[in-house]
């Protein structure tokens, strides 16, 4: 942001108010003039050929910024005291003013990173080739970065060094990219696991590496000597090329797959690896909470396509279970892309529900089939009670509101798996207008040290591969559907959480 201005941090709307205020309070009448730290004028009255009684500085966190000056007919010795404690007051307006800029604009910042990382999944999810993940990477991350020159470098197994796939600059050309950069590139790539800055931080060398396999490095540089790289753009690029080389990895896998049917079992269980990577990641700001958010959910869906997919190689399937097999295959693709559009939603703070009724029975049958499906087996078991609800319905985005019983059964499974239980019933029936569901476990609850903070965003219950947003998550999918979630004790020490919907029929009359 730009040095602090008082035509920034004291809009002429509210000085307005307050000088007059303070005028009022003494008798006064245009005695108020501000000036800008250049001392030209801003605000008040006319100070042509008037000869101030007494003046103060205006101060944003200890830097002047401008001067309030008085100019009366009469001096009094209160109006000093007075000015001063005008002039405070206004320093500390305008201080908090500045300081909710600064905010503003790194949350802006902090939006776009987020979004970049968010895009990187989505080329991932919609099947986007590893070529064309990392020119749409190095053109996103320059929208951010302003770099006068850069590219992407991608492994060359066969020869051993870096190969430019994707570059811009005015001078920009293979020849380029091939001399001194790229040797910085094969460097930073053997040498670091993070973005490196050299040339005077003009030059910033990011390298693409899964483990140990090298997969490229991503350059960029300024040409002009009075730009420079900053700690925030090496974080950043730290970031975005860990999770791009992630990406490109399961890229690779997926191509693998493709082409080499014969492997399927063993590339399936490398991407799945690969995911629960992306799931353990580690939280090193808000762009990397959510994102491991995200993964961590995909993970499931994701782990029923590759467990039908493991039924599909077996070659005693018959063509009907083949059918079905394929149909939940589909169905899972479609969670994880509602999974990726659903973080986005929350991240803006946008509801978009496509809301239609659908009976109660029908649509916990269609929920269990998503949390149990055919040929699945979990050490928990699952229970539905809805025949209290039958004939009743509700209004719902129904593709949307099932994450929050996956989320509470998939929360439950994994306390119960780990700490010990048996079971997670989900149970509705029709209490007055409204359809009460509650979804309980007989597990070891939730420790009472967080229950009064266990829907906000990031609090997690000690699970190692969880950021805490699903709960989040939930909230807010139950309140945009006209409802209200709280947690209690079940009967016996397990957790119980408990939400009511209104019922569809009564909306109608």
């Amino acid at each position: 942001m730009s040095k602090p201005r008082l035509s920034i941090t004291l809009p002429t709307f509210i000085l307005g108010d307050m000088i007059a205020s303070f005028e009022a309070i003494f008798g006064l009448n245009n005695a108020i003039t501000l000036f800008e730290a250049d001392g030209s004028y801003y605000f008040g009255a006319d100070c042509a050929d008037r000869t101030p009684d007494s003046q103060e500085l205006l101060e944003i966190d200890n830097e002047v910024v401008g001067r309030v000056v008085l100019y009366t007919e009469s001096f009094d010795p209160m109006y000093p005291r007075a000015l001063h404690h005008l002039s405070t007051s206004l320093s500390m307006l305008a201080t908090e003013t500045w300081r909710r800029n600064l905010l503003a604009d790194e949350v802006l910042d902090r939006y776009d990173e987020l979004n970049l990382i968010y895009d990187v999944g989505t080329m991932f999810v919609q099947g986007l080739s590893q070529d064309g993940i990392v020119k749409n990477v190095l053109e996103e991350t320059n929208r951010i970065l302003h770099a006068d020159a850069g590219v992407i470098y991608l492994w060359d197994s066969e020869h051993s060094t870096l190969a430019p796939i994707s570059f811009f600059g005015e001078r920009s050309t293979p020849d380029f990219w091939s001399g001194r950069v790229r040797e910085l590139a094969l460097s930073t790539l053997y040498a670091y696991e993070q973005a490196q800055l050299f040339e005077a931080d003009r030059v910033i060398c990011a390298p693409l590496r899964y483990n140990e396999e090298l997969l490229g490095s991503l350059v960029l540089l300024h040409e002009r000597e009075d730009r420079s790289f900053k700690a925030n753009d090496v974080n950043l690029l730290t970031t975005l090329t860990q999770n791009t080389a992630l990406f490109i990895y399961a890229a690779r896998l997926l191509d693998k797959l493709a082409h080499e049917k014969e492997q399927l079992q063993q590339t399936l269980t490398e991407l799945k690896t690969t995911k629960d990577k992306l799931g353990r990641a580690e939280r090193l700001s808000i762009i990397g909470q959510t994102v491991s958010s995200l993964v961590h959910d995909i993970r499931k869906p994701l782990g029923h396509v590759m467990g039908y997919a493991e039924f599909l190689c077996q070659p005693e399937v018959e063509a009907e279970d083949r059918q079905m097999f394929a149909a939940q295959i589909m169905k899972y693709t479609e969670v994880v892309a509602s999974m990726a559009q659903e973080m986005l939603d929350y991240t803006q703070g946008a509801e978009n529900a496509e809301k239609a009724p659908v009976e109660v029975t029908t649509y916990l049958a269609h929920v269990s089939d998503l949390l149990m499906p055919p040929g699945l087996e979990r050490s928990v078991k699952l229970i539905v009670r809805s025949d209290a609800a039958r004939g009743y319905q509700i209004n719902v985005d129904q593709q949307r509101f099932s994450r929050v019983f996956q989320n509470l059964v998939n929360n439950a499974m994994d306390a119960l798996e780990q700490y010990g239980g048996s079971q997670v019933e989900i149970s509705a029936e029709p209490i007055g207008s409204e359809i009460r569901f509650m979804v309980t476990d007989d597990g070891p609850g939730v420790p009472p040290q967080i229950v009064a903070s266990l829907f906000d965003p990031f609090v997690t219950l000690g699970k190692s591969h969880g950021t805490g947003l699903g709960l989040a998550i939930v909230d807010k999918m139950v309140s945009v559907h006209g409802g209200k979630i709280r947690y209690e004790s079940a009967p016996g020490g397990g957790a119980r959480f408990v939400f009511h919907l209104p019922q569809w029929q009564n909306n109608m009359r």
